[in-house]
């Protein structure tokens, strides 16, 4: 009658059996992994504060750095930091699919282990600091204090709730992913020197401009391996005006409102040259792309976006601040035309001074417009022409900017340049639609199909 019994214990006894062999077998936290782990969150549920924290350091950092990065260089980094952010969340995003699909040469990522926990935001943590610690020059010791410490900070802050088996294997994957966009971003043939090029001479050819005269900057930029297979030739259109130095042409009549806006600059169009200057060294300007990322950022946060939208739109606005630079400047070195005080000293007036200093390079299309209007289309295409603020400048004491929408902040920024003196109207207006195409092929850029 005691044999169930008996055979009872023997279960019990084969139970635990099994049992102390797993635990010989696994760890602890092996075995609540793989028993009675939960499921990770999506990178859609996850808080994107992390990465808006990271991007708000680099904001702080740059705006102390002396001398300042190089504009191209540094739009040419956070395109890379964009996309490796993407990457490293996108396994946590349903259904999303890797830009090494849709952009050229990309290659295959890191993929995280199948079936095994991850917490994303720790992911992005490690990623960013990795790629910002590769990707951005000039970094002093104290700058990559701080960076470690911000990671620690949110290290820590995941301990508290996350398995130290699920934290390393998170962080485990943000650098590896870090590491291979690292690895890709140094076969680009990035070069935004000079050396060897001649510049053409020509009726209405650029020639080096005041107050530095300094030696042009990127003819070869134009070589240099973008994201977008259609960036490879994309250029400016035609010039919109033909050259002419009739004084009843048109291109005559443009170069004059540059110089009669500039002879009678009000208080208003001084402060709108100067808020997009984004130059003057520490303590005035902001380091190209502080300012894009910054209105980028400030939309993200009030969109209450989570941490696989975020990622998605650095991505895609990271693109864009690569792509098109190379793209404008292609259209520069194609056409080289003269900038406004050439014209202005030749053929109207010798004395003339632009109000701000004229960039190195040649006229048409505009470069901020180059890389803002990208930018700005593939914000309205997230969250349309909505509304923005842009408190880019509140650190100098400035009042922030509202406009009623984004387009009309990105005409802004176009008009400026014409206040400054450096661009005609035809240049900003033409430079707004190849940004608004450009931008658009990036917006479509299908990462969710399903």
């Amino acid at each position: 009658m005691k044999l169930p019994l008996l055979n009872s214990h023997r279960k019990v006894a084969q139970l635990f059996a099994l049992f102390m062999s797993a635990m010989f077998f696994y760890s602890c936290d092996e075995l609540y992994e793989e028993i009675i782990r939960h499921p990770s969150k999506t990178a859609q549920e996850e808080s994107a504060n992390v990465v808006y924290d990271w991007y708000d350091l680099i904001a702080k950092i740059e705006l102390r750095r002396t001398p300042q990065p190089n504009v191209l260089a540094n739009n040419r980094a956070f395109g890379y930091i964009g996309v490796g952010l993407y990457e490293t969340v996108r396994p946590g995003i349903r259904g999303a699919v890797s830009l090494s699909t849709k952009l050229y040469q990309m290659p295959p990522m890191p993929t995280p282990e199948p079936g095994r926990e991850y917490l994303w935001g720790a992911s992005a943590n490690a990623s960013l600091a990795s790629m910002y610690k590769q990707l951005l020059v000039g970094l002093t010791d104290s700058d990559r204090a701080r960076m470690d410490s911000l990671e620690n900070a949110y290290n820590n802050r995941y301990r508290l709730s996350t398995a130290d088996a699920v934290l390393t294997r998170s962080q485990a994957h943000g650098r590896a992913v870090a590491s291979a966009i690292y690895a890709w971003s140094a076969t680009d043939n990035f070069n935004t020197g000079s050396q060897g090029y001649v510049l053409p001479v020509f009726p209405g050819s650029w020639v080096l401009t005041p107050p530095a005269f300094a030696a042009p900057q990127g003819p070869f930029l134009q070589n240099s391996r973008p994201f977008l297979a259609h960036s490879l030739t994309a250029t400016a259109p035609p010039l919109p005006v033909a050259y002419s130095e009739d004084p009843s042409s048109e291109f005559y009549k443009q170069a004059k409102e540059v110089y009669d806006i500039g002879k009678a600059l009000t208080t208003e169009q001084r402060a709108t040259a100067n808020w997009w200057a984004d130059a003057g060294g520490v303590g005035v300007g902001v380091p190209a792309p502080y300012h894009g990322l910054n209105i980028i950022t400030g939309l993200l946060k009030s969109q209450n976006a989570r941490l696989g939208r975020a990622a998605e739109v650095y991505a895609k606005t990271g693109i864009a601040m690569k792509d098109g630079p190379i793209n404008t400047f292609r259209g520069k070195y194609q056409y080289n035309l003269l900038r406004p005080v050439t014209y202005i000293q030749r053929l109207i007036d010798p004395t003339w001074q632009s109000y701000l200093p004229n960039p190195p390079y040649p006229e048409y299309p505009s470069g901020l417009v180059g890389h803002n209007a990208p930018v700005t289309q593939v914000l309205i295409r997230e969250f349309g022409d909505i509304p923005v603020t842009d408190n880019t400048y509140t650190w100098r004491g400035l009042p922030a900017r509202q406009y009623p929408s984004i387009s009309a902040m990105r005409e802004e920024a176009a008009f400026s340049r014409i206040y400054a003196g450096i661009h005609y109207r035809f240049t900003q207006l033409a430079s707004i639609q190849m940004g608004i195409e450009l931008g658009n092929r990036i917006a479509d850029l299908n990462l969710t199909p399903n």
